[in-house]
This record gives C-alpha cells, structure tokens and sequence, in this order.
C-alpha cells in the first residue's frame, strides 16, 4: 500500500469500529499525500473508548514503543508528571507499515512551572466531542475550528516555547473562520485575564511578543 493509502486505511479502521477520535493537526494539509514516514501522527482519542481503541491496535500489529519524549510506560514516569488524573502520552508504530501514531486521550497542556501535564478545563475537553467535524474528503475527524486555534496556541506557548511559522500561518488561516466569542469563551477557561492580550496579539500578528508577555503578566 502507498502511504497515503496506510494512513487512510487507519482511519477507516477506527470509523469502522466507531471509535471516537479526532485527529489533532495537519499542518499544511501534509496528511495523507504529503506525510513522511518516520514523523507521528497526533491523534487524540476519547477515554472512555481507550480499552476499544488499544484492542483495535493489536489485533492491527500495532506495538507500543517509547514515547519520543522518553516515556516508557505507565509504571515509569519519571519524567512525566501527569496531573488530575491525566492518561499518559502513548506512542505505537505498526509493525508493517511502520507508520507512528502519538496519542493522548484529553486536550493537554505542560505547566510553565515544573513541566507538568494536565488535561484542558473540562468544558473544553467535552466540547471536542459534540463539536468535532467530519472531514468528507479524506473521512477522518478533526477538531472544530475554535479547538484548533486553541490547540496550536497551546502547543507554541506551553510545549515548543515558540510560534513557528509553520505554526503562525496555520493559526492566521484557521482565524479567518473562527467564531471570535467562542473562541474567547474557551481561552478564558485557560488564560483568564490574559486570554484578551491573548487574542488581541493574535489579530495583530505580534506572534513574537506573546510568552514574554504572558510570563510576565500579573494581572490575575
């Protein structure tokens, strides 16, 4: 099978069994024709479908393998600290494809102060899925738009420290159709006070001046 048609087939197999995900991002529409191998995929999987969805992987030759951020398994944390009841991070690689998937099984975020994880306020974790859209071209899910942004915006400030410009244009294009009330509702729960300057930076394309500003707000 080509590429393309690996990936596919994935998430046909996971409608097929109508387990809840959504795949958490495509930057540049890279996935499926574009993807090279090697790189993972980023899915996010409902909890409550997690026993279903790891029994699908194995009868489908998929094994669990080391996290690329160095987590091994759920006896060994040591280099994760995981909080409010947060599932880990786990990372398979089908054994004939050897096509990569990283998955996790709430929206997330790393604390600024000890590099903890914990899971997004749960009106948000809940909303992925009465909110997530099918995508009929390629019959995979997807997070809806505000989800996105606001999944991109955590990713640059929490975990990579950084808006790249892949990152930049991929929020830049996703804020032309975002329902800006929604969007602010949804940051509220995560940045408080900040998430205004938040979207305000945003709008203006001050990408640069956005983790010094938030680290240095006090405002609360």
């Amino acid at each position: 099978m080509k590429e393309s048609e690996v990936i596919l087939d994935f998430f046909y197999k996971l409608n097929n069994e109508k387990i809840q995900y959504v795949l958490l991002h495509n930057i540049g529409d890279e996935l499926p024709y574009n993807f090279k191998f090697g790189k993972d995929i980023d899915i996010l999987v409902r909890d409550i479908d997690r026993n279903r969805f790891k029994k699908l992987l194995k009868q489908n030759y998929w094994k669990r393998i080391k996290h690329s951020h160095d987590y091994i398994d759920e006896k060994n944390i040591d280099h994760f600290i995981f909080l409010y009841n947060m599932f880990p991070f786990e990372m398979y690689k089908n054994k004939i494809s050897k096509m990569i998937i990283d998955v996790c099984y709430q929206l997330n975020c790393k604390s600024i102060n000890n590099g903890e994880w914990m899971p997004l306020d749960q009106k948000i974790n809940d909303s992925v899925w009465s909110t997530r859209k099918f995508n009929n071209k390629f019959h995979w899910y997807e997070l809806n738009v505000e989800d996105q942004l606001i999944h991109l915006i955590i990713r640059s400030i929490f975990y990579k420290k950084n808006f790249s410009n892949e990152y930049i244009e991929e929020i830049n294009g996703l804020l032309k159709n975002v329902n800006i009330i929604k969007l602010e509702h949804k940051l509220d729960l995560i940045f408080f006070r900040f998430s205004s300057n938040l979207l305000n930076m945003i709008k203006e394309k001050n990408f640069h001046e956005i983790i010094d500003n938030y680290h240095r707000f006090s405002n609360y």
